[in-house]
Formats: structure tokens, C-alpha cells, sequence
């Protein structure tokens, strides 16, 4: 009824809407199957996907996403305008007048709409105007201009966020117009009970563009319960929420959803894709967050050196430079870089996995009290690779590693491999709300949580019930006691325990559920890392080979 009652208007232009295939539902947000705003989301996805001609799927982002921000910026304009316009009008408001001059002054008072999230939006910009040309020739060029022209007015905010993109792709001019009348439904100009209606479809349009690419979408996007969980086990409430690897910028929404909107976090973050880093920038305004968000790599350009951050929110790429024959770049990493330093003790790199280089990217960006939330792939739970482990049993010998979280596989799009959840924690002393945790790590096997998402065969998700009770065990073991040990689930072990296990972090361990680890990782993933660990246990053992040599030169009695 919902839909149907906001729906009324269709577009002017063709926008031909294919029956609803068989599909599932990446989509970040919890709207129950056949809820209006499900059933409008995915009615709009399956539209704007009917549009996309010529552009390959993995490109069509860059052309939709944009159209999705103009009209935001838009209709946040118009909004704001309306609420000037009845504050005027409104005796007991500060804003009445009966003047037509300073009621004018008002209305175009730019700083009336920067205190309230929004632009002036110029007329040549506007989306009135974009849908006025939509059937001209040249609404490739006037889209262009009206990017440049927000770029030009509002530099300090916008600029390298809007490029002109439209006049050199060879997308269809009917089908940039079939966007515009797309989303100039009417259904954007209700009011939805204070939901941000767009943010929630720019949201949805990048979980399902980042399902339909497969590997190439985990770069930039992360499943919505992975999220939900990391920010409900970090719990952020106040202070800087830290991403070096942001994507989209889903750790930061989730965090100021998680707070209510209490504008009590701020977020920096870095991203070395230039694409992704627009894509996270649109989203934090489209959501109404001031994000620091660079352009970078963060393993040789790190662009936020001296930040310490409260909360740490990442997912890294698994086992970056593992298949590459040049590794992740750990040659550029100078010998003298601070992170590489944990208590005093300069620690190894792996030249073929990134992973550990992440961790301590993360523990040296983490302010005293400070905690880090993180995904990471299963294998750095227990791997022998000598750099690697050295990392993890520093990290676990300095008291850092709070909770191990490991989960199911199948809840990324792009591959089936399971995944971990590290927290690290530089607060385990305890004070502001929490107990002394020194000598204790707490397990949680999560394996046999998660089912497949509606409409998938091969994609799971956590649910809210099942967040909620991995998110209220840390909960416990963070504020109150050590929660009674579950088997097969959760249990708190001891540093000795975990030095006996050779510093293997692997929840079955300690839980329950020995050695079925490995056998739930495909192959194929597990591949490149047992290739490494062959790799760096070869180069080890022509080092020992020549060390070996040149002992046994020195006792070799003389001729």
C-alpha cells in the first residue's frame, strides 16, 4: 500500500521496468522483504539497471551514483528553502518578518543552508533544470556543466568530487535521461517519518553494484551484518572513528547510525582508489557527515601520520600481495616507520602478505584507551609464516589482542572463504566503564551463525538476534566479568593457554571445535598463502643452509 501510494507519477520518458528476476538482496539495510521501502528500492535498482546499455556492468556505477547525488543536493536545497520560507511566515519564529527585502535576504543567505547540511544549489545546477533538458540533445554536456558548476561554487567541499564524466562515455543520452526521470519521482519529496530516503538508496544501489562485480566490489564495499557487527561489539559513542581503508565509507554510516545521530563521533579516513574515495565522500554528505577522508595508500602514503583515533573500523583486502609476484609493496615501507615498532621491539614484514602490516597500522594509529575493530582473513588466525607470527604473538605478548571473532564463510559476495574479527584493545587495564582484562582473550566461534540471504543460494548473512548475542558476550567481557564459557560458541582464555597453542588464535581451539578449520576454507583461497609460507620457509632455510656453512669453515681443522 506504501508504494502504491507514493508512486502515482510515473516518469516522462521511457524507463521500460523488466519483470522482477530472481534475485538476492545485498542491499545494507535491515527493510523486511516486501516492506514499501524494500519493494521501492529494488524497484528502482531493477529500472536503473534496465538503463544501462553499452556501459560494462563494473562502470555503470560511476554514471549512476552522480545522478543519485545531484538529486540530493537538490532536493536537501529545496527542503531547506520550504523550512526558511514557513520559519518567515511563522510569528513566534526568529525568522518572521513582513519585510520582502530582508525575507529575500534570508532565502539566499548561503550560510542559512550550509548550518543545515545543504548547498544553494544554482539555478543552471538544479534539478528543476536537469529535468527541464532531459530531452535535449545535449543533456550529456549540461549534466557535465552542472557537476562543474557545483564544483567551481562550492570548491572547498566539492572539488574532485563532481568530474565530467557524461560527455565522453558512450552512454546513451535516452538512458541518462531515463536516470533523471528516475529519481524525480515524487516519491523523494514525501516525508518518510525523518528517514533519509536517498541516503538509504545510495546505500542500496552500492551494496548491489558491488555484488554484481564480484571480487572487484569487496574493494569498496563490505556486507551490511560484518558492519553491524564490528560497530556493535566497539560500541563507538564519542570521539575520532578511524578508517585506513574505507571503501565506501560504511563503517563511518554505521557508526553514526549506531549512535542515533548524536554528532558525537568525527571520521577521518583514507582510500587509495580515486573512484572509491569519491563514492565514500558522496556518501558521507548524502548521510549528512563531515568526514577527513584522503586519497592514498595507506601502506606508503599514510595521510593521517599523527592521528589516535578512539575506534578503529577497517576491512583490509585479504592477503593483499599474496598472488602477486612482487608482494604488496613492503619494500617501500622505511626501515625507520614507526608502526613497525610494538613496545620497543621492531617487527618483521611479510613480503607477500599485507596482513600483519595492517594490524600494526592499526595499533599504532590507536589512541591510550582506544579499541580497533577489524576483518581479516582466516588464516592470520594461525599461520606460521615467521613474519606473521611474529606480529601476532607481539601483539598478544603486549596484552593488545582483546577478542577473536571468527565466522562463517559465504557473507561476501566475492568469495566463500571465511572471515575473523580481531579487536585490539588499549584498554585493557581497565577505567571508564571497563574491568582489568590483562591475561584474558575471549573466543567466540561463529561459524555455525549466519543463513543464506533471501533469494540467494550462495551469499549469508548474520541476523540481528545473532549480532546481538556475539555483541552482548564482548559486552560482558568488556564491562562486567568473564561470561560463563558455552561450548562450541564462547569461552575466555588465558595467555598462558594461547602460549601453549603456539600463539594460534583460532576460536575452535578453546571453545570446542578442533580441527575443522581449515577443511571450510576453499582451496583456491588457501592456495597463495600456503605458497608464501613455502616461500618464506625456503628463503629461511637457505639462509640457516649458509649460516650452517659457515660455522662448520670455522672448525675445520687446517691443512
Amino acid at each position: 500500500m506504501w508504494f502504491a501510494q507514493h508512486t502515482q507519477s510515473f516518469p516522462p520518458f521511457p524507463c521500460t521496468v523488466p519483470p522482477r528476476a530472481k534475485r538476492r538482496s545485498a542491499a545494507p539495510t535491515t527493510d523486511q522483504p516486501g516492506s514499501g521501502l524494500a519493494t521501492l528500492t529494488q524497484d528502482l535498482w531493477q529500472a536503473a539497471v534496465s538503463l544501462r546499455g553499452a556501459i560494462e556492468p563494473p562502470d555503470y556505477k560511476r554514471y549512476v551514483l552522480p545522478i543519485i547525488f545531484l538529486r540530493f543536493l537538490s532536493l536537501r536545497f529545496e527542503k531547506r528553502r520550504e523550512e526558511l520560507r514557513r520559519l518567515i511566515a511563522e510569528p513566534k519564529s526568529e525568522y518572521y518578518t513582513t519585510n520582502a527585502e530582508a525575507a529575500a535576504r534570508i532565502l539566499e543567505d548561503a550560510d542559512e543552508y550550509r548550518s543545515a547540511g545543504a548547498f544553494v544549489v544554482p539555478p543552471k545546477a538544479s534539478w528543476e533544470y536537469l529535468v527541464a533538458n532531459a530531452r535535449n540533445p545535449e543533456i550529456k554536456r549540461i549534466v557535465d556543466d552542472a557537476l562543474e558548476l557545483l564544483e567551481t561554487t562550492y570548491p572547498d567541499k566539492l572539488r574532485g568530487l563532481l568530474p565530467r564524466i557524461y560527455g565522453g562515455s558512450n552512454m546513451e543520452a535516452e538512458h541518462l535521461a531515463g536516470l533523471i526521470s528516475l529519481f524525480s519521482r515524487e516519491v523523494f519529496r514525501q516525508d518518510h517519518g525523518g528517514e533519509d530516503l536517498l541516503g538509504r538508496i545510495y546505500e542500496y544501489f552500492i551494496g548491489e553494484f558491488a555484488s554484481s562485480e564480484g571480487k572487484r566490489g569487496g574493494e569498496y564495499f563490505t556486507p551490511a551484518s560484518i558492519v553491524k557487527t564490528l560497530v556493535a561489539m566497539l560500541e563507538p559513542e564519542r570521539g575520532v572513528v578511524y578508517d585506513p581503508c574505507c571503501g565506501s565509507g560504511g563503517m563511518f554510516v554505521q557508526s553514526d547510525l549506531f549512535t542515533k545521530h548524536s554528532h558525537q563521533l568525527s571520521f577521518a579516513g583514507q582510500e587509495y582508489k580515486e573512484f572509491t574515495y569519491r563514492l565514500c565522500r558522496m556518501n558521507l554528505f548524502i548521510h549528512g557527515l563531515d568526514g577527513n577522508v584522503k586519497l592514498g595508500s595507506s601502506y606508503d602514503n599514510d595521510q593521517h601520520a599523527t592521528l589516535k583515533a578512539d575506534y578503529i573500523l577497517a576491512n583490509p583486502p585479504f592477503n593483499d600481495g599474496a598472488k602477486g609476484e612482487n608482494g604488496w609493496g613492503a619494500q617501500r615501507i622505511a626501515p625507520d616507520d614507526p608502526r613497525l615498532v610494538v613496545d620497543g621491539e621492531r617487527l618483521p614484514l611479510a613480503a607477500k602478505n599485507a596482513n600483519s602490516m595492517w594490524m600494526l597500522h592499526f595499533l599504532h594509529h590507536l589512541k591510550e584507551g582506544g579499541s580497533a575493530g577489524f576483518v581479516m582473513a582466516t588464516g592470520e588466525l594461525s599461520t606460521s609464516e615467521i613474519a606473521r607470527l611474529a606480529v601476532r604473538k607481539a601483539l598478544v605478548e603486549g596484552g593488545y589482542v582483546d577478542c577473536v571473532v571468527q565466522l562463517t564463510g559465504q557473507l561476501f559476495a566475492n568469495t566463500q572463504i571465511p572471515c575473523a574479527l580481531w579487536f585490539l584493545s588499549k584498554s585493557r587495564k581497565g577505567g571508564n566503564g571497563f574491568r582489568n582484562r590483562e591475561g584474558e582473550i575471549l573466543f567466540i566461534d561463529g561459524k555455525k551463525l549466519g543463513a543464506l540471504m533471501p533469494g540467494s543460494r550462495k551469499q549469508k548473512q548474520l541476523t540481528d538476534e545473532e549480532i546481538e548475542r556475539i555483541a552482548a558476550v564482548y559486552r560482558e567481557f568488556r564491562r562486567t566479568g568473564a561470561p560463563e564459557a558455552a561450548p562450541g560458541f564462547c569461552r575466555v582464555a588465558s595467555l598462558d593457554e594461547v602460549r601453549g597453542h603456539g600463539y594460534a588464535l583460532t576460536p575452535g581451539r578453546y571453545v570446542g571445535n578442533i580441527g575443522t578449520d581449515d577443511d571450510e576454507v576453499p582451496f583456491e583461497d588457501r592456495f597463495p598463502e600456503l605458497l608464501a609460507t613455502l616461500d618464506e620457509q625456503l628463503r629461511e632455510s637457505e639462509r640457516l643452509s649458509s649460516l650452517i656453512r659457515e660455522c662448520l669453515a670455522t672448525v675445520m681443522p687446517d691443512d
